[in-house]
């Protein structure tokens, strides 16, 4: 077979470009204005490259499809919303999935990957210290202060570092992993966890238990009775108003957990009045308020559940196209961890795969694949995760 040159090798990806993505990977744990400019900076200095035959045409992935289905079931929902122009305007994160194809076309020689790795690390270490200096100063909010780290919220602070924590605690557990690296990125994991405790963003942190075992799972089996132990100690000796927080997570009288009760309630009214193509990518604030159930009191804008919220707004195609997107994200993951990678790299993947699967847990109890500050970091680790097979499909051509 003749050599595939439709992915780039490191040497004939430009400085600039190369400085562009990395900006945008360094700001995507702390300001979506930040990450946002830079993304759109490296989309401007690609296009320009290819145009100039610098750098080949965008090859074909196995997302190209999922993407394309969710993308035009969106589009279905907002054109047959009875809000067409405000549905319209809200697909503006379909933009994003640029992230993911740019950090794929670009990274697929390894050295581009460990140095967006590193990038990653430091920038988000950055982003956890910031989180935690937030809390033990007594910034944070509410009677535990609540850090929201450099985010409006702090449901999106503990969404980005749950992405941060489980690929980090990957990489320290992986097999074969260098000494220097390893405790590079343990340290990396810890300072994200404390972070992640002290945002008080319980959907993260249950997000994070699963994805940590996943990774367990994974890549060293044996440690799974061990962590069990150690996360009930570790409750068990919380103060007693964070084991409160804690214990609120199973309580269905806690004040939240109930207003997520009957968000469900209510979306699923809506949806049986709308359940091919739903209602529109609209805000749900007005259409909830007249399915509220009785006795809510509390109006919501969106659902705070990734499935109903895509049931609600696009409907059975909707809810059928996310579904095929999120299981092409695992299929992927899943393949190259089949592949006979280098160490670092294996534990990269397995730390996406719990990365993805963490995600989809918060977004039971979150909208965060509405959340641009989260999803952008989720393509990022999606991205490396294409770039590493477009990289093996290269080399064996």
């Amino acid at each position: 077979m003749h050599p595939d040159t439709s992915s780039a090798s490191v040497g004939t990806i430009p400085p600039a470009l190369q400085f562009a993505l990395g900006a945008f990977v360094f700001a995507s744990t702390f300001s979506i204005a930040a990450s946002q400019t830079a993304l759109g900076a490296t989309l401007l200095i690609y296009i320009f490259y290819v145009l100039r035959k610098r750098l080949p045409l965008p090859r074909r992935t196995a997302l190209d499809v999922p993407f394309a289905v969710f993308a035009a079931a969106s589009f279905a929902a907002a054109l047959f919303s009875g809000k067409r122009l405000e549905s319209l305007a809200n697909l503006k994160n379909l933009i994003l999935i640029v992230a993911a194809y740019l950090v794929a076309y670009l990274a697929t020689a390894s050295t581009i990957r460990k140095r967006l790795f590193i990038i990653l690390l430091f920038s988000g270490v950055g982003s956890a210290v910031y989180g935690i200096a937030i809390h033990l100063l007594g910034l944070g909010k509410g009677s535990l202060g609540r850090s929201s780290g450099s985010f409006s919220t702090a449901m999106t602070y503990g969404g980005i570092l749950l992405i941060l924590s489980s690929i980090y605690l990957a990489v320290a557990l992986g097999p074969l992993v260098g000494r220097r690296l390893r405790i590079a990125a343990g340290l990396s994991a810890l300072v994200t966890f404390i972070a992640l405790f002290f945002s008080l963003t319980r959907s993260s942190w249950v997000g994070a238990l699963v994805s940590a075992v996943v990774i367990l799972s994974l890549l060293r089996r044996k440690l799974l009775v061990p962590f069990a132990a150690a996360l009930v100690i570790f409750v068990a000796l919380l103060p007693a108003a964070y084991r409160a927080r804690v214990e609120s997570i199973w309580n269905p009288k806690f004040r939240t957990n109930v207003q997520r009760l009957e968000l469900l309630r209510g979306g699923i009214s809506i949806f049986r009045e709308h359940p091919v193509i739903g209602v529109g990518t609209m805000d749900l604030a007005d259409i909830y308020a007249e399915h509220m159930p009785p006795g809510a009191v509390h109006i919501h804008g969106h659902m705070h559940n990734d499935f109903l919220q895509i049931a609600v707004q696009m409907g059975v195609v909707g809810l059928a196209a996310f579904t095929l997107l999120i299981v092409s994200f695992f299929l992927l993951m899943v393949r190259n961890l089949r592949l006979d990678l280098p160490p670092p790299e294996r534990a990269w993947v397995a730390g996406s795969i719990g990365a993805l699967a963490g995600f989809i847990v918060n977004g039971l109890f979150e909208w965060n694949f509405g959340d641009a500050e989260v999803v952008t970091l989720m393509y990022v680790v999606i991205g490396e995760n294409i770039a590493i097979w477009l990289e093996r499909l290269r080399v064996q051509c």
